[in-house]
C-alpha cells in the first residue's frame, strides 16, 4: 500500500509466494502489475504494510529499519539492469565493495572477490574500469559483486536489459551454472526468452499473482 495524492493504492494484493533455497524463478507482468514492488520487498528496500515476509528465517516485516542495511549486505545480492558500478573503480574494487560494508578484511576481500570474478569468466579484466569493459563484462561484474558475501538469495531486476542478444545468452549461462551450484535467484524480466531458462515463472498483473508455473525442461 501506497500513497498517490490523496489515495491510497494496493501495489500488491493478496500475494502468497514461496522460494525455496535453490530455486530459479523469474518473475513478469506489465508496467503496473506490481512485480517491482515486489522485488523491492524481497530485497528489504521496502516493508509490506501488510502480512509478512520472511527472509533466510529472519521476519523481514518486524525488523527495525535501521538492522535493513545489514541484512541487504550479508543475505541479498543485488543484480542491476544498469550494473550500479562505480565508475573510477576497476572490477576488483567493486566486486570488493560490499565486503568492505561487512567489514571483511583485505586479504580475505581479495581472494574471494577474485574467486568471484573467475566464477563469471573475468579474471583477465580484473585491473579494468567499467568504461573499459563491455556491457556484458559490467554485467559479470555486478554478478560477482552480488555473490561476494555468499547471499541467501540472489535478486536480478531486468539483468539483461541492457544487453545485446549475444551477451544476454552468457549472462543467462552464469546464472544458470550459479543455480546448479546452488545460488537461490529470483529474477524480473520482460523477455519470455529469458524466462524460459528459469525453472519457474510467476506472473503478476494488477497487483495481484495470476500465474506460478513450472518451466517444462527449464534450466537444464
Amino acid at each position: 500500500m501506497y500513497r498517490q495524492g490523496s489515495l491510497e493504492v494496493e501495489a500488491l494484493a493478496g500475494v502468497d509466494l514461496w522460494v525455496k533455497p535453490g530455486e530459479f524463478v523469474s518473475i513478469m507482468g506489465s508496467s503496473g502489475s506490481g512485480k517491482s514492488t515486489m522485488m523491492n520487498i524481497l530485497g528489504c528496500l521496502d516493508k509490506p504494510t501488510k502480512g509478512s515476509y520472511i527472509l533466510d528465517g529472519i521476519d523481514i516485516s518486524k525488523t527495525p529499519d535501521n538492522k535493513l542495511s545489514v541484512i541487504r549486505n550479508k543475505k541479498i545480492g543485488f543484480v542491476f539492469q544498469s550494473f550500479n558500478l562505480l565508475p573510477k573503480m576497476n572490477a576488483l574494487e567493486n566486486v570488493e565493495l560490499p565486503m568492505v560494508y561487512a567489514g571483511v578484511d583485505k586479504t580475505t576481500r581479495r581472494k574471494k572477490a577474485m574467486d568471484a570474478l573467475e566464477r563469471v569468466g573475468l579474471t583477465e579484466r580484473v585491473k579494468h574500469k567499467p568504461n573499459e569493459m563491455s556491457g556484458g563484462q559490467r554485467q559479470r561484474v555486478a554478478i560477482a559483486r552480488a555473490l561476494v558475501n555468499d547471499p541467501a538469495v540472489i535478486l536480478a531486476d531486468e539483468p539483461t536489459g541492457n544487453l545485446d542478444s549475444k551477451s544476454t545468452f552468457e549472462i543467462i549461462d552464469i546464472f544458470r551454472q550459479l543455480n546448479k551450484d546452488g545460488s537461490t535467484i529470483v529474477m524480473v524480466t520482460h523477455e519470455p526468452e529469458v524466462a524460459a531458462f528459469t525453472k519457474r515463472i510467476v506472473t503478476f498483473k494488477d497487483g495481484k499473482k495470476i500465474s506460478d508455473e513450472p518451466v517444462e525442461g527449464g534450466n537444464v
